[in-house]
């Protein structure tokens, strides 16, 4: 059992959670009176590329998960070439397509929450074909952790009564707090479980920090958009390639 944050260590993740018995399923079926199940959640916050890596062991040992993209990340662009292929990819594996929605944006204040929510689940559905049946906050504020806000048609991943009985444990900045992914699976600690993880975080050597697999993550959006304006706007004359980019 490798403990690290890298491939190795995600399927390792993978296999003790079926080697001890865990379903993976989609939030759509929690009440389907299964006894066991995973509920393996990944916010794609910055590299759609490594979702799609991620997406790819997970579909070696024919497990599912759910996607939740961002429709306005800083960092990639949902729709731009390369990331649509790579979501298309994603769920011709058979996983599920979800909503990562930034809370702290806000248009128009005379919109509800509801709303702005509706608005993005809309646009993602017509963009991929793919039904959202689940919505997660990035960076979440009080009052969706505190359950003061609620979503209607949608599984809230942080609503308590969305999920209630279902043990969340998440790999936020590469730190699973006061538990061992590991060691819960394999101990079989909690039945029902719904872990986050983010994928950018498993796609290094197992040695890098957070800050360093950030760095990786900026610069290979940033070339990927520039492979494709070499490729395709006329505009930007001679084949170039950018060699450094100042992050600091």
């Amino acid at each position: 059992m490798k403990k690290e944050f890298s491939i190795q260590g995600y399927r390792s993740i993978i296999e003790t959670a079926l080697s001890s018995g865990y379903s993976f399923i989609s939030f759509d079926k929690t009440q389907n009176g299964q006894e066991k199940f995973c509920l393996l959640r990944h916010d794609i916050d910055a590299d759609l590329e490594a979702a799609k890596t991620i997406a790819a062991v997970e579909h070696g040992y024919s497990v599912i998960a759910t996607y939740f993209v961002m429709l306005r990340s800083p960092v990639y662009n949902l729709f731009g070439r390369h990331n649509h292929r790579c979501i298309e990819e994603i769920l011709k594996m058979g996983h599920s397509l979800a909503l990562h929605y930034d809370e702290a944006f806000y248009p128009d204040n005379k919109k509800e929450l509801q709303e702005l929510v509706e608005s993005e689940v809309y646009i993602l559905e017509k963009a991929y074909g793919n039904k959202i049946n689940a919505v997660s906050f990035h960076q979440p504020g009080p009052k969706i952790l505190a359950n003061e806000i609620k979503i209607e048609n949608f599984i809230n991943t942080y609503d308590k009564k969305d999920l209630e009985g279902i043990f969340y444990i998440s790999d936020s900045n590469m730190n699973w707090k006061n538990n061992d992914i590991w060691d819960l699976l394999e101990n079989s600690t909690h039945n029902k479980i719904q872990l986050l993880t983010h994928p950018m975080w498993w796609v290094g050597s197992g040695q890098e920090n957070t800050h360093k697999l950030w760095d990786k993550a900026l610069l290979d959006n940033f070339n990927r958009s520039l492979d494709q304006v070499i490729g395709t706007e006329g505009a930007f004359g001679t084949p170039r390639k950018i060699k450094k980019l100042d992050l600091l």
